[in-house]
């Protein structure tokens, strides 16, 4: 319970809930499919200069992932119903209009479960791979369905030659592609409630101005000079990464998405550094600088983000890890080696010793001036050993205001290349335990007397109160500690074995009332981990008065082993009497000692006729010669012989058996008896063709 207790006063703050997930239902598919259906709108309207039929990027489809992923399925009926909507608007024809909707509207779908389902996607974007989902495991997948979808009805409707179904499909992927990277990661940014850090509105206008120097930059060097380009674009690139580690990510995605969109009208104007290219390359040119910067940009951010929260999280651990040590009764102390200095003592230190943490750290051996003189010698030494690599468990005295008091360090030190370098402890109060240990050598001398009898506890029943108390000896070390329970005699009464629990208290109160001397009896009671154990309680009356007994006392004895071998050994000579195979054991002369009934049944001998006589008294002579010089040369061998035999009954009779003799050995190894296993195939002696002529032995 205490670790449990720990780990939550540690544990960092819950995250809190997305705000998507507290919008109501109507309100939040309206504000999606008019945000979806004006987007796509403007984009249709702006971005077709100069590409036909596709954008270079199609921003609607971060707006639907963001979407879903913000306020989960509910939403997506607004998706579906935006998406169809803004192909039917563009002009294109219900059946294909219908079905490039429905392509965007599954996308979406697809990429939503995929980063819910399987990737465990984590939609506050704090680590970096949570980035890479949503830029490109998301929209891979979903650009791809809405490709294939919508180039798939473009096709159907005529709008697309089979020459072009390759190239539109690559545009149409790519640019769902670019427009999540764009706007998605945006509006999980600032639709999610974040904890941000305090960044001032001068980091703000910064940023900004930096952002704009970078595009100017990009912009007036490209259009002078085109070899520059690199230089800006280095320039570009170095200012989103100073952005990425020093900004929160709402300002991030900001500058993401104003540098997207600034690439964008000088792909359109065909401008900057996407001049003198060729109209079908500036849409992957475009594409390609919008995944690569967002994706470096957020997944760098990210993982500054973690780095961040790790820290801060720590920080609040150990803040509050030193609160709970403060609170403690024990010392929690760590010594450094090599300086020999106390480098963490926790505040419990003044309750225990008088000293406060500020004087240790001045004086590593103030305590030592409180040490009991007897003590003194051996504590100094053990302290000298953990130098040495010795972990330390030792009680000594201490003399506080005149008072003895005891206390239990325990030590562990800290070993670098064979080196002790600090040493980690614990400081306790055991005063209230030794005295208690004092009051409890004194009660257990008096039960050890009454124990001097008895090998595992004894019992006591005080007629009056009905109250029996048990005390059991418990191997403890080198000697015993007394285990104590007492327990109402009704409640004794319950724990017994329902088979056993009349016989048991009539036992008791007959020899309670005088009818017995003595109580003796076997019996089972319900213990405390669920089992049924058997015990042997015997006892009598040790006190009484006009002549009613007051008390009786005894003894008890766990005799579960013993019982449980005793119904072992009974199964198993049950299993041997009643198994049908003929089971005979001789002693390592070759005596029979014992026989089942499947022996006699088909022998004819019952056990009185064979003891002292051996397996030769089954001999028929019809043999092979040398089979029984091969048995007893196997048998003695310790090995076991298979073979079959032809065997006469009592009245003559001869039979068939496949017989297996093995031998016994007892605990040194050595053969003490011979057991043998046969069955009678008496059934196929009739067969004349089965047994081939042999001779006789």
């Amino acid at each position: 319970m205490a670790q449990i207790m720990l780990k939550r006063l540690l544990a960092p703050p819950a995250a809190a809930p997305l705000p998507a997930a507290r919008l109501p239902l109507l309100p939040g598919l309206l504000l999606v499919f008019a945000a979806y259906l004006a987007v796509a709108q403007l984009t249709m309207a702006i971005g077709t200069a100069g590409h036909g039929l596709f954008v270079p990027f199609w921003p609607p489809a971060g707006i639907a992932l963001a979407a879903l992923v913000l306020g989960g399925g509910r939403l997506w009926p607004a998706v579906l119903l935006a998406t169809l909507g803004s192909a039917l608007i563009s002009g294109f024809a219900p059946p294909t209009g219908l079905l490039m909707g429905a392509g965007n509207a599954l996308g979406a779908w697809a990429g939503y479960r995929l980063l819910r389902g399987p990737l465990q996607f984590d939609p506050r974007l704090g680590r970096p791979q949570d980035v890479l989902h949503l830029c490109f495991s998301a929209p891979v997948l979903g650009g791809a369905i809405s490709a294939s979808l919508g180039v798939g009805a473009l096709s159907l409707g005529g709008s697309l030659e089979p020459a072009q179904l390759l190239p539109a499909w690559r545009g149409w992927w790519v640019g769902d592609l670019a427009g999540t990277q764009l706007l998605a990661p945006l509006l999980l940014a600032w639709l999610q409630p974040r904890e941000g850090l305090d960044q001032g509105r001068w980091r703000h206008l910064a940023v900004a101005a930096v952002v704009a120097a970078a595009l100017s930059s990009l912009w007036f060097f490209s259009e002078r000079a085109p070899e520059s380009f690199a230089y800006a674009g280095l320039l570009l690139l170095l200012t989103l990464i100073w952005i990425a580690f020093s900004c929160e990510l709402r300002l991030v995605t900001l500058a993401l998405a104003t540098t997207a969109l600034t690439a964008a009208v000088f792909a359109a104007l065909g401008t900057g550094p996407f001049a003198n290219i060729e109209p079908q390359l500036v849409q992957v040119k475009l594409q390609v600088l919008i995944a690569s910067l967002t994706a470096v940009t957020l997944a760098l951010a990210a993982a500054n983000r973690q780095r961040r929260s790790a820290e801060e999280d720590r920080n609040r651990a150990e803040e509050r890890l030193e609160q709970v040590l403060d609170s403690l009764d024990d010392v929690i102390w760590t010594l450094e080696a090599e300086e020999r200095r106390f480098s963490f003592v926790s505040g419990a230190t003044q309750r225990l010793s008088g000293h406060s943490a500020a004087e240790l750290y001045a004086n590593a051996m103030r305590w030592a001036d409180d040490l009991h003189p007897a003590d003194r010698e051996a504590t100094l030494a053990a302290f000298e050993r953990q130098f040495a690599g010795e972990a330390a468990d030792q009680e000594f005295r201490i003399i506080r205001d005149g008072e003895v008091r005891w206390l239990r360090v325990r030590s562990h030190p800290v070993v670098v290349a064979e080196r002790v370098v600090r040493i980690h402890g614990i400081t306790q109060d055991v005063t209230s335990l030794h005295r208690a240990m004092d009051r409890l050598a004194a009660s257990e001398e008096r039960l050890r007397r009454a124990l001097g009898a008895s090998e595992v506890g004894v019992w006591d029943w005080a007629v009056e109160t009905g109250n029996l108390q048990f005390v059991l000896a418990v191997a403890d070390g080198n000697g015993y500690r007394l285990a104590e329970r007492s327990v109402g005699l009704a409640e004794w009464e319950a724990s017994l074995h329902p088979e056993d629990r009349a016989r048991a208290m009539q036992a008791l109160l007959d020899c309670r009332d005088g009818r017995s001397l003595r109580f003796r009896c076997e019996y089972r009671t319900h213990t405390r981990h669920g089992h049924w154990r058997w015990f042997r309680g015997e006892g009598q009356v040790v006190d009484s008065a006009d002549g009613q007994a007051r008390h009786l006392a005894g003894t008890f004895r766990d005799i579960h082993e013993r019982k449980q071998v005793e119904a072992e050994l009974e199964k198993l000579s049950m299993a041997v009497e009643q198994n049908p195979s003929v089971v005979f054991i001789t002693d390592a002369q070759g005596r029979f000692e014992y026989c089942n009934q499947a022996f006699s049944e088909v022998t004819g001998y019952g056990l009185e006729d064979i003891l002292e006589q051996t397996p030769r008294l089954l001999k028929s002579g019809l043999n092979e010669v040398g089979t029984y010089a091969d048995l007893w040369r196997t048998i003695n061998a310790g090995k076991t012989w298979r073979g079959r035999l032809l065997n006469r009954r009592r009245d003559g009779s001869i039979y068939v058996c496949l017989q297996a003799i093995a031998p016994i050995r007892d605990a040194n190894g050595r053969i003490t008896h011979f057991v043998s296993i046969s069955q009678d195939l008496s059934e196929l002696q009739e067969s004349p063709d089965l047994w081939p002529p042999r001779r006789r032995s």
